[in-house]
């Protein structure tokens, strides 16, 4: 983990992965802003200057605790296994996680990049394994189940959405699943984590991507007795799972309300709004954000940019006019994307430095 993750190699494919992410993300408010022709900056404007600041206050709120739960659910994980793990640090394991999720395509450097923080900080190899797989597959079954009470209580928010949007929700929903059942097998049979290992190494080595496959299963086999030993602890371990699984609904939760206070931000205060009504509206588009992060993030797209745009955009269509829909997503995406992105990055880059002034923790 040390030598790839710290690597120079490693780190040009960061300074890469932060430069796409920079084009992608002005490449997608273009998008937004050219899909409404209606939309003005002077209209995005009118809605911001008429907002009631206290929801835009709770906006930043959610997005914050969107950083705080994560790292809350996995130190419950990890101090359920026996290790110690502060507030503080857990903040930077969730920040880590958030930033090169972000950047990079699938989600895919998020896991590494957290490992790599809580290996630095003394957390064993297998016992990190084992707490990032399970808060994974927590972290999954928390967006179905809300996705499930989106369908239930609020039918009509699916369907408000377009064919396409659609059949991205299923697919997602089915990906998901899959990725839920690979976290039961990894959680559960050793053996199948085994062959699947062998799988890559032999895989390597026809590719000759690796050249001393022995050293590998002998390093595949000794971590597996110790992952093995952390994950036999689960059942006993109940109470601190159920724990970890209220801090992941909420973390969702959080990420999704940022849609619903900007959207009471800009539209309580306009001349003869229903305040009912508006919170109504608020819950449906809560649920509407869930679908969205369903039907995109499965892409292969660095923070799934453009497409959860757009599918923003056809979600909030439906209560609200055009231009109001796509200004509507800008202040979202700001807030519960841009926004946290930067904020887990100013986090991550605080830590490196500490790292290098204090023998590599923080």
């Amino acid at each position: 983990m040390k030598d790839s993750f710290g690597s120079d190699r490693s780190k040009k494919r960061t300074i890469i992965w932060a430069v796409l992410f920079v084009f992608l993300a002005a490449g997608s408010i273009a998008a937004v802003t050219t899909a409404s022709k209606s939309f003005s900056v002077r209209r995005l404007a009118g809605l911001l200057e008429g907002s009631a600041p206290q929801y835009i206050v709770l906006a930043f709120v959610a997005m914050l605790g969107f950083v705080l739960f994560e790292g809350l659910a996995i130190r419950t994980i990890v101090r359920s296994f026996g290790q110690r793990c502060s507030v503080r640090k857990s903040v930077v394991f969730s920040a880590s996680d958030i930033y090169f999720s972000a950047i990079t395509p699938s989600a895919t450097g998020g896991q590494p990049a957290c490992a790599y923080f809580m290996i630095k900080n003394g957390i064993p190899a297998s016992c990190t394994t084992a707490s990032l797989v399970f808060n994974l597959a927590l972290y999954t079954v928390a967006g179905l189940l809300i996705a499930l009470a989106t369908v239930i209580f609020a039918p009509n928010v699916y369907l408000h959405f377009r064919p396409v949007a659609r059949a991205l929700i299923i697919i997602g929903s089915l990906i998901l699943i899959v990725i839920v059942a690979f976290f039961i097998l990894a959680l559960t049979k050793i053996s199948w984590v085994s062959s699947v290992g062998e799988f890559l190494i032999k895989t390597g080595c026809r590719l000759r991507v690796i050249r001393n496959p022995e050293r590998l299963r002998e390093r595949l086999s000794n971590g597996l007795v110790n992952y093995g030993n952390y994950v036999s602890m689960i059942p006993g371990r109940w109470p601190a799972m159920a724990k970890a699984l209220g801090f992941n609904l909420a973390q969702r939760l959080c990420q999704l309300s940022v849609t619903m206070f900007m959207y009471i931000a800009i539209r309580v205060n306009m001349p003869g709004a229903e305040r009912a009504a508006v919170f109504i509206n608020g819950l449906e588009l809560l649920g509407a954000q869930c679908l969205i992060s369903i039907g995109s993030n499965f892409l292969p797209i660095p923070g799934a940019m453009g497409v959860t745009d757009l599918m923003m955009l056809d979600g909030f269509r439906p209560l609200m006019s055009e231009a109001d829909a796509a200004a509507l997503e800008l202040m979202a995406r700001s807030v519960s994307f841009y926004s946290c992105v930067l904020l887990c990055m100013v986090i991550v880059a605080a830590a490196v430095i500490i790292m290098r002034r204090k023998n590599n923790t923080f």
